[in-house]
């Protein structure tokens, strides 16, 4: 028979709400020592005002009478304390870290608020009056700011320029605010043009570009399918980048039929400029006075000002680095290394582009020597 093993004995189980009981004791003391001050300053004797007979009795009656209201008193404050902290504790449970800093921000601003009221109050009154006073404005003006800051907390976000997903109560409008097409999306760029910050202010993205998207995406036809996912992917770049705010809005105009239409009406209405690639869509939205950020556009104004196999002029003034090499340069600066022109500095030559090398500091632009005239003349030759 194996032997028994000896039973250990269980930890003792602490009550979950001893911390809970403590707190209540630390309010009833506290409240139990400003009924007793208070009673002693409204009896109106004291031993340092050289009374003296009964009025050393009357003192001691009126200082326990205060320390036993107090004591009833603290111990009903004390519980409707708790029950409040555990209250707020359960509702912080279930706020996110967006809501919790929110209301913090509006706690803060709720603070200054009530500094800045009671502030001359506390200099010219009776500090046994303002001081509780303040204290009462500031709790007051604290909680509603953090009130108002967990129920706008997008909002608050939005106007100290966060990124990412905003939940918002008020919808953005005005030039900072870009209202997002289906083909903007789709296209993939708009990753990359946001987060080189050549788009400012908050991205909104109506609810019926996602369900345009969401239909792509359960197409039946391969490519229309992996259009919508593309679009589906690329907004949740958007919403993970920190220099990017998105605001997804139940905005509507049922009144409009198309996708087309709803966007422009939405951005008249509310003052904003429409990003998409879509050039039928934008030359109507232009019509109707919309601003127009196309994506097409900015990538042409964006391109080499020359493409290998262009044939150009090129005015070599020195010598490359390379052995055989010469150096000249477009107008707009663009460097161009002509392999053979050593020899040929000083002269105009022809020259036929190779290859173009761009990177953080700028572009280079390698070619040859070319015994045909320039079929192209560049952008930047005709600027």
């Amino acid at each position: 028979m194996s032997p028994v093993a000896p039973v250990t004995p269980a930890a003792p189980v602490v009550p979950a709400r001893r911390s809970g009981t403590a707190l209540v004791e630390l309010i009833r003391l506290a409240v139990v020592v400003l009924a007793t001050v208070a009673a002693f300053e409204l009896s109106g004797t004291a031993p340092l005002r050289g009374l003296h007979g009964d009025s050393e009795g009357g003192l001691l009656a009126a200082i326990l009478l205060g320390a036993s209201c107090g004591y009833v008193g603290g111990g009903i404050f004390g519980r409707f304390a708790l029950g409040r902290i555990d209250e707020a504790e359960r509702r912080l449970q279930s706020l996110s870290a967006v809501e919790l800093l929110a209301g913090a921000l509006g706690g803060g601003a709720g603070l200054a608020l009530a500094a800045a009221f009671t502030w001359p109050l506390l200099l010219v009154g009776n500090p046994t009056l303002t001081v509780p006073l303040a204290a009462i404005v500031a709790l007051l003006l604290a909680g509603a700011g953090v009130r108002v800051g967990i129920g706008r907390g997008g909002d608050l976000l939005r106007f100290v320029g966060a990124g990412g997903r905003l939940d918002v109560a008020s919808p953005s409008h005005g030039s900072r605010a870009k209202l997002v097409d289906t083909s903007a999306l789709v296209d993939g760029r708009l990753v990359d043009v946001c987060r080189a910050g050549f788009l400012e202010g908050t991205l909104v993205v109506p609810r019926f570009v996602l369900y345009e998207l969401q239909g792509l995406a359960d197409a039946a036809d391969e490519q229309r399918r992996g259009r919508g996912r593309r679009g589906l992917d690329v907004l949740a770049a958007l919403q993970r980048s920190a220099g990017v705010a998105v605001e997804v809005t139940d905005h509507d105009h049922p009144e409009v039929a198309t996708v087309d239409a709803k966007l422009v009406a939405m951005a008249r209405e509310r003052g904003s400029g429409l990003v998409t690639v879509d050039g039928n869509l934008g030359r109507v939205a232009e019509v109707q006075g919309v601003k127009v950020l196309n994506l097409h556009a900015l990538a042409d104004n964006l391109r080499p000002p020359v493409l290998p196999g262009d044939l150009l002029t090129v005015h070599v003034i020195k010598a490359g680095k390379e052995p055989r090499q010469g150096v000249g340069y477009l107008a707009d600066g663009t460097m161009v290394v002509v392999e053979g022109g050593r020899d040929r500095q000083g002269e105009e030559v022809n020259a036929e582009v190779t290859s173009i090398l761009s990177n953080g500091h700028g572009r280079m632009v390698f070619a040859t020597l070319s015994a045909g005239g320039p079929r192209l003349v560049s952008r930047a030759q005709v600027e």
